[in-house]
Parts: structure tokens; C-alpha cells; sequence
């Protein structure tokens, strides 16, 4: 199997893994969401923490669910000059695209390190959950590391394919 398959393969099931860890985070977050208003409003009772758990859960499903989104090439694009530049010129612009958006997930990770450093060494804490902050800023990290070589894979192995939506 040629390098690029197999780059390919082992992407498509990392975004699928992180797809489906992002929908569990989703899940999670909706239902302590709808249980802490239900509890709240019904026995005066909340869940204790929820606001510390439906953040966390939020940064899981925005970390980990943005790799299908770059492995796909499903951004947000707005098609003003395809037509001028011809299929050529799309494609690319696409490749263009791909590679800023490398560019842009190293430099957000870049950015993060240091936090992540400042919170460990703060020992800064969620309020309710007494979670350790720097805990939260390594799964951004990590579910960015996914999207990033999700993004470098579709770079590289991924063709452009004319014609189509991409």
C-alpha cells in the first residue's frame, strides 16, 4: 500500500474517532444541560458542577469535531472568483486553502502552549469540579494535533478533484 493510502486511512479513521468522541461530548453536554434545568426548576436541586462540566464538554466538541471538517475540505467557502480562474485556478486555491489552514492550526497550537504551561504552573482549578485548568488546555491540545494532521494528510494525499464541491 503506497505511503499516501495509508497516510490517508490512518487519517480518515483519526477524524472519525475524534467525530465520534465530539458527538459523545455533545451528547454529554445536552444532557447535564437539560438535566440541571429539569433538577433546578422542578426539585430546586441542580447539578452540582454542571457549569464546569458543559464547559468542558464545549471545548472536547469544538477541538476534536473541527478534524472532519478539515480532512473533508468542508469549510465555509464563499465561490466568488471560481468561476473566472477556471478549474485550474480552484484547484488551486484549494491547495491554498489547505495550506493556510496548516498554517493557521500550528500557529493556534503555538499559541496555546503557553497557557497551558501558565495554568500548570498557577494550578489553577475549575471552581465547582476542582479540575486542574492545564488538563483542559492538553485535550485542546491533543484534539488539535488530530485536526492538524488531519489538515497536513489532506495536503499531501488528498487530490483535488475537479468538478466536484471541493
Amino acid at each position: 500500500m503506497p505511503i499516501r493510502a495509508r497516510l490517508f486511512a490512518i487519517a480518515d479513521r483519526l477524524q472519525r474517532i475524534q467525530l465520534w468522541l465530539a458527538a459523545t461530548a455533545l451528547l454529554i453536554l445536552m444532557g447535564v444541560t437539560v438535566a440541571d434545568v429539569v433538577l433546578r426548576y422542578a426539585f430546586r436541586s441542580p447539578v452540582r458542577g454542571s457549569y464546569d462540566i458543559v464547559e468542558s464538554m464545549l471545548l472536547i466538541f469544538v477541538f476534536n469535531g473541527i478534524a472532519a471538517a478539515f480532512f473533508g475540505r468542508r469549510h465555509i467557502v464563499i465561490d466568488l472568483i471560481d468561476a473566472l480562474v477556471g478549474k485550474r485556478g480552484t484547484a488551486v486555491l484549494v491547495r491554498v486553502a489547505d495550506v493556510l489552514s496548516v498554517v493557521c492550526i500550528g500557529v493556534i497550537m503555538w499559541a496555546m502552549i503557553t497557557p497551558m504551561i501558565q495554568a500548570y504552573q498557577y494550578h489553577d482549578i475549575k471552581m465547582e469540579l476542582r479540575l486542574p485548568i492545564y488538563t483542559l488546555w492538553v485535550a485542546a491540545l491533543v484534539g488539535l494535533t488530530g485536526t492538524l494532521f488531519c489538515a497536513v494528510v489532506t495536503l499531501v494525499a488528498r487530490p483535488v478533484k475537479l468538478g466536484t464541491s471541493e
